[in-house]
């Protein structure tokens, strides 16, 4: 019967196990832990700053190396980010728990490298010191050695080779040594660095339920464009051609106030036009908040929001694009919620940062009753803030106030320095 694994070879009958490759198997395994062990020791404790991607990296090597001595091939147990994500991968490492477990992983590998060390180390000396025995009996007169305590040996030239009897029990008892070391350090090794079924099951719902949310999302902006584009310009670029229809009419009748008249008025509905595209565009994505960021874009949304608008800025950082679009929105949303639903007088917006998360919080003076299970707006935002990996929390008791608050990811905790802090009031 064929052993796949090396705890299989050590079940195997003695004279079985010593002729089989495990014996060898398990003194490589042992030697690459020694060296692992010493090798990592002293940059590790040198570099605790970055120690989670050293434990990725051990575990990248360790779920190969484990093959050597017949354990399953293990697969790893972080989500794939993509890579528009790129910018978020410390943070999503961060975050998982395999990550720390592939962290104990490595200071179990570097506390069992220095073990591996000490029993390679004390199994050399037991090959070693037979030998040197028997040749100092065969060279020298008879002596007494001490061998270790209160133990000790004569060897002189009549019995020189006595030492060399230690030879094969010590090299039985190290193969069985070292296969043993090396199963063991394959199981606890592999368990570290092994994929969780629940954490993965877990993970797969969560990023599904994210992507079903932004798709549902990002359907609903565009039916609110296309709504915004048929309500709002559509209708002023039909009164623009009927202002032209009256124009040539005017022109073709010769009478030249009425078509001055007639070109003012479609002037004046271009222009109306224009106002109602560029509202639409700004909906969708401002160019100020691109350019000056989340802060700068909601002043320049208190300019022309449905109620007035109160901004806290408590050194709030930069942001990639899609996370400060999903503050730009929570704020917008909870305009549009406090002034179609309730009877809210204003909204107050605070923005701040807290350590490698930043926040923002709105809140209306309203009635609150706001449920996110029945709005599609709030839902969207919670399945922006779940895929950036933030969270939204809605707070809406009866009576109010209605408070949302989105936590977003700051990309290597890059928090902005002394920022300013601002209070800007809204019309």
């Amino acid at each position: 019967m064929r052993t796949e694994t090396i705890w299989q070879g050590l079940m195997l009958s003695p004279p079985r196990f010593l002729v089989s490759r495990w014996p060898w198997l398990g003194l490589l395994s042992a030697v690459i832990t020694a060296v692992f062990g010493l090798v990592l020791i002293l940059p590790v404790l040198a570099t605790l700053v970055i120690l989670p991607l050293w434990g990725i990296l051990f575990s990248v090597v360790e779920r190969r190396r484990l093959r050597l001595v017949g354990a399953p091939s293990r697969a790893s147990g972080h989500v794939r980010v993509p890579g528009e994500e790129r910018h978020n991968w410390l943070w999503v490492r961060l975050t998982e728990p395999t990550t720390w477990r592939e962290v104990t992983a490595l200071l179990v590998g570097i506390l069992l490298g220095l073990v591996a060390f000490a029993m390679l180390l004390v199994q050399a000396l037991s090959l070693v010191l037979p030998v040197a025995l028997a040749v100092a009996g065969l060279t020298r007169p008879p002596a007494e050695v001490n061998l270790f305590f209160d133990v000790t040996v004569t060897v002189g030239a009549e019995n020189w080779w006595h030492p060399l009897l230690w030879l094969p029990v010590m090299l039985v008892i190290g193969a069985y040594a070292d296969a043993a070391f090396a199963a063991l350090h394959a199981s606890v090794v592999g368990w570290l660095v092994a994929p969780r079924t629940a954490e993965i099951d877990r993970r797969v719902t969560q990023l599904t339920r994210s992507r079903a949310a932004i798709v549902s999302a990002h359907e609903t902006e565009r039916r609110r464009i296309e709504r915004d584009l048929h309500d709002g310009v559509q209708q002023e670029l039909v009164g623009v051609a009927a202002r032209l229809a009256m124009l040539e009419l005017e022109l073709g009748a010769g009478d030249a106030d009425a078509a001055r008249t007639a070109l003012g008025a479609a002037q004046d509905q271009t222009e109306r036009a224009l106002a109602s595209l560029r509202s639409t565009v700004r909906g969708i994505h401002p160019a100020v908040l691109a350019d000056h960021g989340l802060a700068e874009a909601l002043r320049e949304l208190s300019g022309r929001s449905a109620l007035p608008l109160r901004i806290r800025d408590s050194g709030f950082p930069r942001l990639p694009a899609d996370a400060e679009a999903a503050g730009y929105f929570l704020v917008t949303e909870a305009i549009t919620n406090a002034a179609k639903h309730t009877s809210a007088s204003r909204v107050l917006v605070d923005l701040g940062v807290d350590g490698g998360t930043a926040w923002v919080r709105a809140a209306d003076d309203g009635h609150g009753g706001a449920d996110p299970e029945h709005g599609t707006g709030l839902r969207g935002l919670a399945g922006r803030a779940e895929a950036l990996g933030g969270e939204l929390v809605v707070t809406s008791p009866a009576g109010g106030p209605t408070v949302l608050r989105m936590k977003l990811p700051v990309p290597g905790a890059a928090v902005a320095e002394g920022g300013a802090h601002a209070d800007t009031a809204g019309r």
